[in-house]
């Protein structure tokens, strides 16, 4: 009985499932606290500031355009990613460069999971930086009055790409503990981007669309955001992409013998080839990507919803009494656009296939093809539809030598319509069609000397540059110009199917 009482009491260990959300929240914590990330933040704003939105401020004010510089092209991206990855490699690298490899592998706490907490805390500063940044930028634009809907998707393969070079960085850093690994890791990032742009410019489909500065796909469509949704199918790809380097680079980081034990290292090596694995997948889904009128279409990855169009309350005007209805993205042009078609809807008025209304539609430019027509005429009862991103609007005008007058923009309105309202469909048309459009816009009040300078800025492609208003085709333009208007009205109702449909000579003409 002696013995029985006096046995000691066993005390209930208290579990400690709690403890390692605790005090991997309190480690993830100090991390935040002590990272370099924020030291960098100041000048990566300065360098934001400079290169992707002051020259955003030249463009057009619709989102597709004005982002097509600094989502489009990755400046963003460019701007962030060298110096992400160099300080990120300077954290991965601290414990080497101190002398304390030895000491914190001999902690209880598992070694990969201690560098994945220094590698978190730095991705989420630069991750909350970047998107502070591009939100701020886009609330700019929207109190500019900037057209359309911010290409979120785009925000979002940024935002992957941050979080790549961190990823790669910091394995850099890990595995090189060196002072000279932060450099090392920033200039790779620098020439990492300058070989994808480079290689973005020149290939327009296969494997280079996934690269994320690559800015052929949704970025070439004038109107994504405004006419339909912003696809995507790209930005899916390159998601998977970026998060598949991030993962491998991580998964790195735990495959030293000395990190942990062999089942984490196990763990760290299947992480790895899931990483490989993700960023091998979007490569082949990229390499079947097509371009479609609204953007890139990758198959495996798309819903036929996301082309829905959008719905909107057009902004209407009239121009010679003929009613013209823009997208309200467009609306600050609605003045212009009625200002330059006024003349030669004048100028045809009463005549048959003159169109009864005026109305935009949008803009696509499908690669390796030429332009589309900018203006069309046809329907019954005859509509002008009108692709307005075609055109150098007034104003910005991105990588145009100044901003265009309206003066450029009326002229070459008024020539599309012609083009348009002879049948010459999206070439130049016969010479009888050249000597109608060269009287039509001589009537809508441009000379005949600034008739060929006209025409040589709207062709597609090279070609000869502009010589003198003379020839036959100048002269039957001529005598066109010098009949009474109701004798050219008269003729013109007579003739004019014969004339759209390419039957007519210039000895035909009156």
């Amino acid at each position: 009985m002696t013995a029985a009482t006096a046995a000691p009491v066993r005390q209930r260990t208290p579990r400690a499932t709690g403890a390692v959300p605790l005090n991997a929240t309190r480690l993830l914590w100090i991390e935040l606290r002590r990272n370099a990330m924020p030291w960098i933040l100041p000048l990566i704003a300065a360098l934001f500031w400079f290169d992707s939105y002051r020259p955003s401020t030249g463009t057009v004010p619709l989102y597709a355009l004005r982002t097509y510089w600094n989502m489009g092209q990755g400046h963003t991206i460019v701007d962030f990613g060298p110096f992400v990855a160099g300080v990120a490699a300077w954290m991965g690298s601290r414990d080497g460069r101190r002398g304390l490899a030895d000491l914190v592998t001999a902690t209880a706490r598992p070694r990969w999971a201690a560098r994945l907490a220094t590698w978190a805390a730095t991705a989420i500063w630069a991750v909350a930086a970047y998107l502070v940044f591009v939100g701020v930028m886009f609330a700019w634009y929207a109190h500019q009055g900037v057209g359309g809907s911010p290409p979120w998707w785009w925000v979002a393969v940024g935002a992957t790409a941050v979080t790549a070079f961190s990823a790669a960085g910091f394995a850099i850093g890990a595995y090189w503990p060196s002072r000279f690994a932060a450099p090392v890791a920033a200039f790779g990032g620098f020439l990492a981007m300058a070989m994808s742009s480079q290689t973005g410019f020149n290939y327009a489909s296969g494997w280079a669309l996934i690269l994320p500065t690559n800015s052929n796909g949704n970025f070439e469509q004038a109107d994504s955001g405004i006419f339909y949704p912003w696809l995507p199918d790209l930005p899916i790809a390159r998601i998977m992409f970026l998060a598949g380097i991030a993962v491998a680079a991580l998964g790195l980081t735990g495959l030293p013998a000395r990190a942990d034990g062999p089942r984490l290292r196990r763990t760290a090596a299947v992480v790895t080839l899931a990483g490989v694995a993700s960023a091998g997948i979007a490569v082949g889904l990229a390499d079947d990507a097509r371009l479609s009128a609204h953007g890139m279409v990758i198959p495996a990855l798309h819903d036929a919803a996301n082309g829905a169009a959008i719905t909107y309350a057009p902004a209407c005007g009239r121009a010679a009494g003929v009613p013209v209805c823009l997208n309200p993205a467009y609306r600050r042009w609605l003045p212009d656009v009625n200002a330059a078609l006024a003349p030669v809807l004048a100028e045809v008025a009463g005549l048959p296939g003159t169109p009864v209304r005026a109305t935009q539609v949008a803009t696509a430019y499908p690669t390796g093809t030429a332009g589309p027509q900018a203006v069309t005429l046809g329907g019954h009862p005859p509509v002008l539809r009108m692709s307005l991103g075609s055109f150098n609007l007034p104003g910005p005008c991105g990588f145009c030598d100044g901003p265009a007058a309206m003066k450029q923009f009326a002229d070459q309105m008024r020539r599309a319509f012609a083009q348009a309202f002879v049948g010459a469909g999206n070439g130049s048309g016969g010479p009888a069609q050249q000597a109608m459009q060269a009287a039509l816009l001589r009537g809508a009040g441009i000379p005949f000397a600034e008739l060929p300078g006209l025409m040589a800025a709207s062709r597609n492609g090279p070609g000869p540059p502009p010589g003198a208003a003379t020839g036959p085709v100048y002269a039957a333009a001529r005598r066109l110009a010098t009949l009474p208007a109701a004798a050219r009205h008269a003729w013109l109702a007579a003739h004019l199917a014969a004339l759209r449909a390419g039957r007519l000579t210039l000895n035909d003409l009156p």
